[in-house]
């Protein structure tokens, strides 16, 4: 049953309760990040309370989901206060505190701390420790690694279905702990981009001659494959779905035809290549002596992969200044 270990510990709590549990699925402390196609993401679920009005969290439970893929289990936490939530010193679910894989999501990530004072059964086997995750003092409540999907995209690891107690304020652990039910405040997901095409640099001045790098970096799944760039100066919306299915983020346009006509051409160099032991390669606009009128054109790249066509990455885009 989803809420037995919870009662097994007698952690049903007050019916009335004003605190929130905000929730945060960061990485490197962003709610948003960029990668690679395949690149292993590390996450961070961080927690804070609304409010003070408690001596912190008793018991946090939450289930995770990922739009990319299938979760592996959550890590087991190794040092406090969360290892007190884990057991033999806390309690959780049967597959442990990372959560139970099913269906691929994690169902019941968390665990709760000694606030009945176990003392005859093998676990718990903790104290309690007070003060987790006060306002202002925000608690990294599991941590984890996802695997980014192969294909470009935007994609979402979300927290649901969370439950938590928190210490009732004036507890002293005499003979128990005292627990009340928080109430859950905001649930920020982690939005993952994954990219397979970047640049540094997105302007060029047509007072001189220019030139864009166009890093390609699609990945060691995708290594040895051979890459064609192409261009245009019409958009990457609605683009082309190619035959098998690919989706190009490129418009029709004079430009698009030239460079598929003239690979590793003057004005887009390294266009037509192949991709080295990590996925990688780059390619490079060259921007050629045009008159001043074309300034705030912009001009989008991106590429596929051949043999199949099955990889279409990202646009990068180049406006033209004066």
């Amino acid at each position: 049953m989803r809420i037995g270990w919870l009662l097994l510990l007698g952690l049903c709590p007050a019916v009335f309760a004003a605190t929130d549990l905000n929730l945060s699925a960061e990485s490197g402390g962003l709610n948003a990040v960029v990668v690679s196609p395949g690149e292993t993401v590390p996450y961070a679920i961080v927690g804070e309370l609304s409010d003070a009005d408690n001596l912190g969290l008793a018991m946090v439970a939450f289930d995770l989901s990922f739009s990319g893929g299938a979760l592996a289990q959550a890590d087991t936490p190794s040092s406090m206060p969360m290892q007190n939530f884990a057991a033999p010193l806390g309690l959780s679910n049967p597959a442990g505190f990372g959560g139970t894989p099913s269906a691929g999501t994690l169902v019941q990530v968390g665990g709760a701390q000694n606030t009945i004072n176990n003392f005859f059964a093998p676990l718990p086997t903790g104290g309690v420790i007070t003060g987790i995750a006060l306002p202002g003092a925000p608690q990294v409540l599991a941590t984890g690694t996802l695997v980014a999907p192969l294909q470009v995209g935007t994609y979402v690891l979300a927290v649901d279905n969370v439950m938590a107690n928190v210490l009732r304020e004036g507890t002293t652990g005499d003979p128990f702990w005292a627990v009340d039910a928080a109430k859950v405040g905001t649930k920020t997901s982690l939005v993952i981009e994954v990219a397979a095409l970047f640049t540094p640099l997105d302007t060029l001045s047509v007072a001189k001659i220019g030139k864009q790098p166009l890093h390609i970096d699609a990945g060691p799944s995708y290594a040895g494959r051979p890459y064609w760039m192409l261009g245009t100066f019409t958009g990457t919306t609605p683009g082309i779905m190619l035959a098998n299915g690919t989706h190009l983020p490129l418009n029709p346009s004079a430009y698009l035809n030239f460079t598929v006509s003239h690979p590793n051409s003057a004005v887009l160099s390294n266009s037509l290549g192949t991709l080295d032991a990590s996925g990688q390669a780059t390619a490079f606009f060259i921007l050629p002596h045009v008159p001043p009128s074309v300034a705030g054109l912009v001009i989008h790249h991106a590429y596929v992969l051949l043999q199949p066509v099955d990889f279409a990455s990202n646009a990068v885009e180049v406006t033209l200044v004066p």
